[in-house]
Protein backbone atom coordinates (compact mmCIF):
# COMPACT_ATOMS: atom_id res chain seq x y z
CA UNK A 1 0.00 0.00 0.00
CA UNK A 2 2.62 2.25 0.81
CA UNK A 3 4.47 2.07 -2.50
CA UNK A 4 1.54 1.86 -4.43
CA UNK A 5 2.66 -0.59 -6.84
CA UNK A 6 -1.04 -2.56 -6.20
CA UNK A 7 -4.62 -1.15 -5.52
CA UNK A 8 -5.34 -0.83 -1.88
CA UNK A 9 -8.51 -2.96 -2.43
CA UNK A 10 -6.49 -5.84 -3.71
CA UNK A 11 -3.93 -5.71 -1.11
CA UNK A 12 -6.66 -5.64 1.54
CA UNK A 13 -8.70 -8.39 0.41
CA UNK A 14 -4.86 -10.65 0.11
CA UNK A 15 -4.16 -9.70 4.05
CA UNK A 16 -7.67 -10.61 4.95
CA UNK A 17 -7.58 -13.61 3.00
CA UNK A 18 -4.14 -14.19 4.70
CA UNK A 19 -5.45 -13.57 8.15
CA UNK A 20 -8.12 -16.02 7.80
CA UNK A 21 -5.52 -18.66 6.55
CA UNK A 22 -3.04 -18.69 9.32
CA UNK A 23 -5.75 -18.12 12.02
CA UNK A 24 -8.16 -20.73 10.89
CA UNK A 25 -5.75 -22.47 8.64
CA UNK A 26 -2.42 -23.25 10.78
CA UNK A 27 -3.46 -22.04 14.52
CA UNK A 28 -7.27 -23.13 15.01
CA UNK A 29 -7.12 -26.12 12.19
CA UNK A 30 -10.82 -25.85 11.75
CA UNK A 31 -12.11 -23.98 8.57
CA UNK A 32 -15.78 -25.00 10.28
CA UNK A 33 -14.85 -21.98 12.46
CA UNK A 34 -13.84 -19.48 9.83
CA UNK A 35 -17.90 -20.85 8.02
CA UNK A 36 -18.99 -20.24 11.00
CA UNK A 37 -17.56 -16.61 11.69
CA UNK A 38 -17.83 -15.44 8.48
CA UNK A 39 -21.64 -16.43 8.83
CA UNK A 40 -21.90 -16.59 5.06
CA UNK A 41 -25.20 -18.96 5.47
CA UNK A 42 -27.15 -15.89 6.32
CA UNK A 43 -26.38 -13.96 3.43
CA UNK A 44 -28.58 -16.86 1.88
CA UNK A 45 -32.00 -17.01 4.00
CA UNK A 46 -34.65 -15.46 2.62
CA UNK A 47 -35.01 -13.76 6.39
CA UNK A 48 -31.73 -12.21 6.11
CA UNK A 49 -33.05 -9.44 2.86
CA UNK A 50 -36.96 -9.92 3.73
CA UNK A 51 -37.29 -9.49 6.96
CA UNK A 52 -36.94 -6.90 10.00
CA UNK A 53 -36.96 -9.31 12.58
CA UNK A 54 -34.73 -9.41 15.37
CA UNK A 55 -31.29 -10.11 15.27
CA UNK A 56 -30.96 -12.97 17.64
CA UNK A 57 -30.92 -15.44 15.49
CA UNK A 58 -27.67 -13.87 13.53
CA UNK A 59 -25.92 -12.76 16.94
CA UNK A 60 -22.92 -14.99 15.53
CA UNK A 61 -20.21 -14.22 13.56
CA UNK A 62 -19.87 -11.91 10.97
CA UNK A 63 -23.26 -9.36 11.30
CA UNK A 64 -23.60 -8.94 7.24
CA UNK A 65 -26.57 -6.78 7.42
CA UNK A 66 -24.66 -4.26 9.55
CA UNK A 67 -21.60 -4.42 6.65
CA UNK A 68 -23.90 -4.09 3.71
CA UNK A 69 -25.39 -0.54 5.39
CA UNK A 70 -21.94 0.53 6.29
CA UNK A 71 -20.86 -0.04 2.36
CA UNK A 72 -24.05 1.67 1.51
CA UNK A 73 -23.43 4.82 3.48
CA UNK A 74 -19.81 4.57 2.08
CA UNK A 75 -20.78 4.52 -1.36
CA UNK A 76 -23.26 7.31 -0.81
CA UNK A 77 -20.91 9.50 0.67
CA UNK A 78 -18.23 8.74 -2.24
CA UNK A 79 -20.79 10.10 -4.67
CA UNK A 80 -21.77 13.47 -2.70
CA UNK A 81 -18.51 13.83 -2.79
CA UNK A 82 -17.25 13.88 -6.03
CA UNK A 83 -20.51 15.66 -6.98
CA UNK A 84 -18.51 18.05 -5.05
CA UNK A 85 -20.90 19.12 -1.77
CA UNK A 86 -17.75 19.20 0.75
CA UNK A 87 -15.95 21.31 -1.35
CA UNK A 88 -19.26 23.79 -1.80
CA UNK A 89 -19.66 23.29 1.75
CA UNK A 90 -16.36 24.44 2.94
CA UNK A 91 -16.41 27.16 0.43
CA UNK A 92 -19.21 28.60 2.55
CA UNK A 93 -18.48 27.96 5.37
CA UNK A 94 -14.91 30.18 4.85
CA UNK A 95 -17.13 32.61 3.26
CA UNK A 96 -18.97 33.07 6.41
CA UNK A 97 -16.08 33.63 8.32
CA UNK A 98 -14.67 36.03 6.05
CA UNK A 99 -11.43 33.58 4.66
CA UNK A 100 -10.17 34.41 7.84
CA UNK A 101 -7.57 31.31 8.69
CA UNK A 102 -7.63 31.97 12.13
CA UNK A 103 -11.47 32.32 12.57
CA UNK A 104 -11.62 28.91 10.81
CA UNK A 105 -9.35 27.59 13.37
CA UNK A 106 -10.92 28.90 16.04
CA UNK A 107 -14.56 27.64 14.95
CA UNK A 108 -12.90 23.94 14.37
CA UNK A 109 -10.80 24.63 17.91
CA UNK A 110 -13.71 25.30 19.52
CA UNK A 111 -16.21 22.87 18.54
CA UNK A 112 -13.87 20.13 18.76
CA UNK A 113 -13.26 21.30 22.69
CA UNK A 114 -17.30 20.96 23.44
CA UNK A 115 -17.60 18.29 21.86
CA UNK A 116 -14.56 17.00 24.31
CA UNK A 117 -16.41 18.39 26.97
CA UNK A 118 -19.70 16.18 26.29
CA UNK A 119 -18.05 12.79 25.72
CA UNK A 120 -16.17 13.08 29.42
Amino acid sequence: MITEKFERHIVTLGCGEAVLVIVFGFCLRSWQAAWYTLNIQNIFTLDFWYSASESAKSSSGINWATILFIAGMMIMVEGIASAGFFRSLCLRFAKLVKYRSTRIFFCFYDHVCHLGDVYR
